[in-house]
């Protein structure tokens, strides 16, 4: 079988949906890499329960015939500055350290009710307020590149430093972000993967913590332009 953890959404969602493997064989592997990438520090809060309970219900959704949803069975990385019901939610803050919300943001919602998954919540610069993701309490981020030559970390660009990084290791197939002045856009070229800062209003930013409130933007942080479409969709 194909490393699974090479597949992007479009490839996930459509291999699920034919049957050429399920949606917890999916979960199991992607929540094996983050396991094993520990050292890049891109989650602050890792969910394999919650990643493999959506694959399980994907999966009994196909054996029943009914529809999957655009992100039907797609596991994905959660930037930490939207709330999630029950899963600690820190905008990568010591203030908010031990917060849980009992409330779902919007844009997390529609996620899970198009069939996605969450791996876990994923690192970024303090409230969004950084560039290079080296504010964060829960420590910096190291991009999965290196310069040739040496092992030194590399920055995997900010805010969306964890989203970014996680992308670009193969750990996560994509990612939400958020973006005020480049916090999807700039990340993005830093570590090679596709980022889109949508039209403003084009998604909720309710259940978001806010930094800039008339700029801020949730989007999408993928592999390539068609995976971010797909998830923007859903969105």
């Amino acid at each position: 079988m194909t490393d699974l953890t090479e597949l992007g959404v479009k490839a996930l969602r459509d291999g699920i949906a034919k049957g050429d493997f399920t949606a917890r064989e999916a979960a199991e592997a992607f929540n094996a890499a983050v396991e094993k990438a520990s050292e890049l520090n891109a989650f602050i809060v890792t969910t394999p329960d919650h990643a493999l309970a959506a694959a399980d219900a994907i999966d009994a959704k196909r054996a029943k015939g009914e529809d999957l949803g655009k992100m039907g069975g797609v596991p994905i990385g959660m930037k930490d500055l939207f709330c999630t019901d029950g899963v600690q939610t820190t905008a990568a803050s010591h203030i908010l350290e031990g917060f849980v919300p009992r409330y779902e943001s919007t844009v997390s919602q529609k996620l899970w009710d198009a069939g996605a998954g969450m791996l876990g919540k994923l690192n970024l610069d303090q409230f969004a307020m950084g560039s290079s993701n080296e504010t964060s309490y829960f420590g910096n981020v190291s991009s999965p590149w290196k310069k040739v030559g040496t092992n030194a970390a590399m920055s995997p660009g900010g805010s969306s430093g964890g989203s970014s990084a996680a992308v670009a290791a193969r750990i996560a197939p994509a990612a939400t972000g958020t973006d005020t002045g480049g916090s999807i856009r700039q990340p993005a070229a830093f570590t090679g993967i596709t980022g889109i800062k949508p039209t403003y209003g084009r998604c909720s930013r309710w259940g978001v913590v806010a930094f800039a409130s008339s700029l801020d933007q949730a989007g999408p942080m993928a592999r390539s332009v068609e995976d971010c479409a797909i998830m923007l969709e859903a969105m």
